[in-house]
């Protein structure tokens, strides 16, 4: 149940995100998802990507991230959206810049979220 509600959260998140971003920065396109199935697929997506790809690439880019004190975990984020971006054609980052902003929006909101909501036991 508690992984149903998570990915619901995503959901709601990348929807929320997909309208509000381009409002608040230029950079975005208008919207980032064209529809809520788009929405499910990118949340599912990035869930996988997060889970499977994204702690590979951390152990591989580890002694660059000590080189950056850790900030080098955001370009690797940042990829993953790209990546996304990349495989669904329903959803659109207008680049680097913008998949950073999204990755760190959608991380921030998903964690604070699930912190009010599913960790409630």
């Amino acid at each position: 149940m508690k992984f149903l509600i998570r990915f619901l959260i995503k959901v709601a998140t990348v929807i929320g995100l997909s309208y509000l971003l381009p409002q608040l920065w230029n950079g975005f396109s208008n919207p980032m998802v064209n529809s809520v199935m788009d929405a499910v697929k990118v949340a599912l997506v990035l869930s996988v990507l997060n889970s499977f790809l994204k702690p590979i690439l951390n152990f591989i880019s580890l002694p660059i991230s000590c080189l950056t004190l850790g900030l080098f975990s955001l370009v690797i984020s940042a990829g993953m959206v790209v990546l996304t971006d990349n495989v669904l054609p329903g959803f659109q980052v207008g680049g680097w810049i913008a998949a950073l902003i999204f990755s760190l929006a959608f991380s921030f909101i998903c964690a604070t979220v699930e912190k009010f909501i599913v960790d409630e036991d």
